[in-house]
């Protein structure tokens, strides 16, 4: 059965209960009228009837013409139609019709009753008179009541009127009742079904989420029950919001602690799919972490070790562990992974729980700091040997000889000053570090061109020896907020490599040009060009890390530190820039300092 509203219900239930009640009163008291005011006339034609009877008696000895004479007569006096009836059903008088023509009337009700001696009465259709009659009949002898009946009768037309305008009234009555019956019951149903509408959208509100929207009732205008099932509506969503707002942030908090885990995450289910994935691993692994979700980690990660630690985890109840050195992407990354059960509220297994911590940095750093001690102390060991051995070789008796003397004292002033050199340039290297770290470096708005003709008049003499020609190109207007000292050392060394790696009637240009980035911001970029053999692509990433040397012979031979190019990436960082290479075997190098050139940059 098809649910309705309980508005209807209400209304409809009572509106038939009422007007059903009120046409089987009405019809019940119709009823009752009719039967009485038809007894009532029954008794009075009864009562006619019995002061007739005498003279009726009378007249019956007499001639049967003087009997219809008088039933005519008296019929049209009293507006009553008189019969009378012998014992045969014979009629032998009539007020109205000729009794010779009329048929035996033994068979009708009231003058069966009458025959038996008590009042007969019926209202039926006469098809004598074409009309409905209502009939009274009496018996003219009370000791002998088979012998003859008298039957009075009188048209119903009255009683039908009066029973007409009874029904009028009555129906009358039933329509203006229950069109107040349904006023009334509109009511009733509206404020009975309205609450209950208002709680109805209260818990559709409630079931979507929006749980601070409270039910308004009017606790005066309602039932007790719908105004307690109101406030304990609004007293759970009340609960609810304030476990939903409790859940949300736990959940924010989570989420905020899982996006921002620098360690990549990994949850996988029973069946093979992947749950969850942070940022961290989606970087990790180049893929959409939420692109991802619901799919097989089979058709995401590719890698077959990968995929066996994976399988293994959902296989085992006790954490696993495993390092592991893959291709992603081109890059080769050393991970080393955790894997733990995932379970959830009831303790039923959901799956695996993997950290990812990426070591390949740590393990490049590793290897740069291996490789650093390692250059320092060759670098610091070379020039300290060669000391050493010509110190001892003029202890044990060069001294002597003078010319072999003063060149030993020659290389070791030579080597002496390589190593105050290196010493120079760590503590320059920690200088611009260590003010860097304390903000202690002061950028003011410089003109360029000054800066770049002060680095080329220190390294005219260097480029003299060389012979090798140096031009440069910079708008006298162009300026940027610089550091002029730590600029001018950071464009000597960029300038100083580039002269002592160009062979002799090469140019080496220094170019400055200001242009925007791809974030829209002006930046200056200070460019230092040679013509020298070029770098080898497989040198580009590493070669501004600190001793590090392309070709370590030749590097030695000129009498660099393995520094310069350290030095100028840290100066670039301290004015919020960068300094790049590009290069290739046989066609030079050209290394670029790109810096801010807007204020309040560091």
């Amino acid at each position: 059965m098809k649910n309705t509203r309980l508005f209807w219900q209400i209304f409809l239930a009572v509106l038939l209960i009422v007007t059903g009640s009120i046409v089987a009163v009405s019809w019940y008291g119709s009823s009752m009228i009719r039967t009485f005011y038809y007894q009532q006339m029954r008794e009075d034609i009864g009562d006619r009837a019995l002061l007739l009877r005498p003279h009726i008696l009378q007249l019956l000895d007499h001639d049967a013409g003087e009997l219809q004479n008088f039933c005519q007569q008296a019929g049209r006096e009293a507006s009553t139609r008189i019969t009378v009836i012998n014992g045969s059903g014979k009629v032998l008088a009539d007020s109205n019709k000729n009794p010779a023509r009329m048929d035996n009337h033994a068979g009708r009700p009231e003058i069966k009753v009458a025959f038996r001696g008590n009042m007969g009465s019926s209202l039926r259709f006469s098809k004598t008179l074409g009309r409905r009659m209502l009939y009274v009949a009496i018996p003219l002898w009370t000791k002998q009541p088979g012998r003859g009946v008298l039957r009075l009768s009188v048209p119903a037309t009255a009683l039908d009127m009066v029973l007409a305008d009874i029904r009028k009234k009555i129906v009358l009555g039933t329509i203006t009742i229950a069109l107040l019956a349904a006023w009334f019951s509109y009511l009733l149903a509206r404020r009975i079904s309205r609450p209950l509408e208002r709680m109805q959208r209260g818990a559709e509100l409630l079931s979507a989420g929006k749980t601070d929207h409270p039910i308004s009732l009017d606790d005066d205008y309602m039932a007790r029950e719908i105004a307690d099932l109101g406030q304990a509506l609004n007293a759970m969503g009340r609960q609810i919001h304030s476990r939903i707002m409790m859940i949300s942030q736990q959940r924010n908090e989570l989420e905020a602690v899982f996006s921002s885990m620098t360690d990549g995450v990994l949850a996988i289910g029973a069946d093979h799919t992947i749950i969850r994935v942070n940022k961290a691993a989606a970087r990790l692994f180049l893929i959409d972490g939420k692109g991802v979700q619901g799919r097989p980690f089979e058709g995401v990660i590719r890698n077959m070790v990968l995929q066996k630690f994976l399988e293994i985890t959902l296989e085992r109840d006790y954490p696993a562990q495993k390092d592991l050195d893959l291709m992603e992407g081109g890059r080769n990354l050393s991970l080393r992974l955790h894997a733990v059960p995932l379970y959830d509220g009831e303790e039923k297994r959901l799956g695996s729980l993997i950290v990812i911590n990426n070591l390949t940095r740590i393990n490049q750093l590793e290897n740069i700091r291996q490789d650093f001690v390692a250059n320092v102390s060759h670098e610091l060991k070379t020039p300290i040997t060669a000391i050493r051995g010509y110190v001892e070789t003029l202890l044990d008796g060069a001294m002597g000889d003078e010319e072999s003397a003063e060149n030993f004292l020659r290389i070791i002033a030579r080597q002496s000053s390589r190593l105050e050199a290196i010493v120079d340039d760590l503590l320059t290297l920690a200088r611009i570090e260590d003010r860097f770290k304390n903000n202690d470096i002061v950028l003011e708005q410089e003109k360029i061109l000054p800066v770049l003709e002060a680095v080329v008049q220190a390294c005219t003499p260097q480029a003299s020896r060389k012979k090798v020609a140096i031009f440069v190109d910079c708008d006298p207007a162009l300026t940027a907020q610089v550091n002029r000292p730590m600029l001018e050392q950071g464009v000597i060394n960029l300038l100083t490599n580039a002269i002592k790696y160009s062979s002799a009637g090469k140019t080496v240009s220094i170019t400055a040009v200001r242009r925007q980035d791809a974030m829209k911001k002006d930046v200056v970029d200070i460019q230092v060009q040679d013509q020298g053999p070029g770098i080898g692509r497989e040198h580009l990433e590493r070669i501004f890390e600190r001793f590090y040397r392309c070709d370590k012979a030749r590097s030695r031979e000129s009498g660099g530190t393995g520094l310069g190019l350290a030095i100028v990436k840290h100066i670039a960082r301290c004015h919020g820039g960068t300094v790049k290479v590009r290069s290739q075997i046989g066609a030079g190098a050209t290394f670029i300092i790109t810096i801010p050139a807007g204020s309040g940059i560091r």
